[in-house]
């Protein structure tokens, strides 16, 4: 029972890997660093999330609608950010956000030539941001949510207070170390492999050969017999 109740646990839990990480800069402002969770247990056990083995409060910070405040995404999804148009963007949201079904085609500005569906808040029903459909210049957001910071604002758990979206700033991610690392750990990977498999080629060999020995051994043993017969 004890074996099958650990069972359930681990697959219902959710199994996170990094997490979204905010930080206080300067009076006034905000940043939010992407990076892989601190491996140091919190000081304080009632400040890990119910139905998580490692994810903190302090990491998690909710977007919101500015109108209804209701809850559009987190950080936990947000996979990159726009300066230049002031954009969250999340690969998840939440059903509280409506995507239109029609295509909308950007003339001028920013966003000149792209084709993209307007996002909706479902509960006061204001525009809250687009996702790309077709963007050469955008490509790289296509299919994403992206938020308007102007539009929502955050909440953070920890603090229990919300600030404006348009004060947070989230660094540019690389994952080039990561890669390289795993590229790495896949080389040796290989290495040891191929070392194995000569290894076994190798005892293959020694045991064919013994066994040929065996044989031949076998074969001199009987014809000595049947001469002294």
């Amino acid at each position: 029972m004890a074996v099958r109740r650990q069972l359930e646990l681990f697959f219902q839990e959710p199994q996170l890997g990094g997490v979204i990480r905010v930080d206080r800069a300067e009076p006034g402002t905000k940043s939010c660093r992407h990076g892989q969770q601190s491996a140091k247990p919190p000081e304080k056990p009632g400040e890990r999330v119910p139905g998580s083995r490692s994810l903190r409060l302090e990491d998690c910070v909710l977007y919101q609608c500015r109108g209804c405040r209701s809850v559009l995404g987190d950080s936990l999804h947000l996979c990159a950010q726009e300066e230049k148009l002031r954009l969250l963007v999340c690969f998840k949201v939440t059903n509280d956000v409506v995507v239109e079904d029609k295509l909308m085609v950007c003339i001028e500005g920013d966003l000149n030539g792209c084709t993209y569906n307007m996002l909706y808040c479902r509960e006061c029903k204001a525009g809250i941001g687009f996702r790309l459909y077709c963007s050469k210049p955008l490509a790289h957001l296509r299919g994403f949510f992206c938020l308007l910071k102007d539009n929502i604002i955050c909440y953070l758990l920890k603090a229990k207070t919300t600030i404006e979206a348009s004060t947070m700033t989230c660094p540019p991610v690389s994952l080039k170390e990561q890669v390289q690392k795993l590229k790495e750990s896949l080389v040796l990977a290989h290495i040891r492999i191929e070392r194995l498999i000569e290894k076994l080629e190798e005892r293959n060999q020694q045991k064919l050969m013994s066994e040929k020995q065996i044989y031949k051994a076998r074969l001199a043993s009987g014809g000595t017999r049947k001469k002294l017969n």
